[in-house]
């Protein structure tokens, strides 16, 4: 804001009066309201800056710049500009573009308070950034210059901070039942299968007592072997997981993975995966096994007490290291950074991890008894 208002009346005075002597035989017909209000209001421009890891694991920060990111809501009874769906916490109310727009052709004004705490007014312009930090109030004047209306401007953002996994400790009672599994458990033991590995949305799958990955396509009823492109002497033997979600590019398909420890693979854990169809005409699908590249350093490592869960659009391995490894793609990588992080509390590393249809992850400590709810806010 580059031009300051010393005495806003008098100029809107000043020009009534200039205009009122100029010699226009149709300057009888010019008309001044001395009724405005604030009739728009919206962000046209609110920077965020968001943190993140960058693939050496060096922490680093870009900024996303949001357009008309939220709307709002003018109260013309009580004078105030609000918005009911809050941004998120990092973003930079410092520097803001604005578009405001008034009844009557007002003028409209931001003031500021001076270093004495004082009035101190600006016209407003929507190429000038506003700080919202710092705004007192948004004024908006009659064309007569004989009244204004004042609003007070609130711009709510997050509380929590977002971007990054938010625990809170919960009870037991609060754990979200599975009934699904416990039926596909029952099934399998029912059908002599040694251990369940998993569950997608049609397909159960479990390991026969010689180590066969079996599968059943009609909720445990009948169990088959499953198709391998690979030897079954690279399944996993110990410590494996399991996880299946909905495949984004495919109706009616899941993306699976099965991944754990074997003795013929030492750097890491193997990984299988499986694209599921389960539409009337879907041709049969099989495990395919993800190789580790020589020039792939980043390997899901070997430990005991592994999960495997789908959560905010990634997978997220977690282990008794007591970290979080994040695939963003399907499988093939595993990295941990600063956005996943597990509780501090966390009195264990002996825990299962699963996730409900409200987008938490929970974490129960199988030792402690302990029970934690995970949530990312963008």
């Amino acid at each position: 804001m580059k031009r300051y208002i010393s005495t806003l009346c008098t100029i809107l005075a000043c020009a009534i009066l200039v205009t009122s002597c100029l010699k226009d035989d149709d300057s009888s017909n010019t008309q001044y309201y001395n009724e405005t209000a604030i009739v728009t209001f919206k962000l046209a421009t609110v920077n965020r800056y968001v943190h993140t890891t960058s693939s050496t694991g060096a922490d680093s920060v870009y900024k996303v710049t949001l357009s008309d990111p939220v709307v709002f809501t003018i109260d013309q009874t009580q004078r105030k500009i609000y918005n009911t769906d809050s941004l998120n916490s990092d973003v930079d109310l410092n520097h803001v573009l604005a578009t405001v727009s008034s009844k009557n052709s007002g003028t409209v004004v931001i003031n500021y308070p001076d270093a004495e705490g004082n009035d101190s007014l600006l016209y407003y312009n929507s190429t000038d950034s506003i700080d919202f930090e710092k705004l007192r109030d948004l004024r908006v004047y009659a064309q007569d210059g004989s009244a204004y209306r004042s609003y007070q401007v609130t711009i709510n953002i997050h509380q929590a901070k977002t971007g990054v996994l938010l625990w809170e400790q919960k009870s037991a009672e609060d754990m979200p039942v599975d009934t699904q599994k416990s039926m596909w458990e029952q099934m399998a033991e029912t059908a002599g299968m040694k251990q369940l590995i998993g569950y997608g949305t049609t397909e159960g799958y479990a390991f026969a007592n010689d180590g066969i990955l079996m599968v059943s396509k009609d909720n445990g009823e009948t169990w088959t072997a499953d198709n391998l492109d690979e030897d079954a002497a690279w399944l996993p033997t110990s410590n494996f997981a399991f996880t299946s979600w909905p495949f984004a590019a495919n109706d009616s398909t899941d993306y699976q993975l099965l991944v754990g420890s074997n003795d013929n693979q030492i750097e890491g854990c193997v990984v299988w995966r499986k694209i599921a169809e389960y539409s009337k005409r879907s041709l049969p699908s099989k495990w395919v096994l993800v190789p580790i590249e020589d020039h792939n350093h980043y390997y899901l490592p070997k430990m005991e007490n592994l999960n495997l869960v789908y959560f905010n659009g990634q997978v997220l391995a977690i282990g008794n290291d007591k970290k979080i490894y994040v695939s963003r793609d399907q499988g093939i990588t595993w990295k941990t950074n600063s956005k996943y992080i597990l509780p501090d509390e966390l009195g264990t590393s002996n825990v299962t991890a699963t996730t409900d249809k409200d987008g938490y992850l929970w974490l129960v400590g199988k030792d402690t008894g302990e029970v934690w709810r995970g949530l990312i806010i963008e």
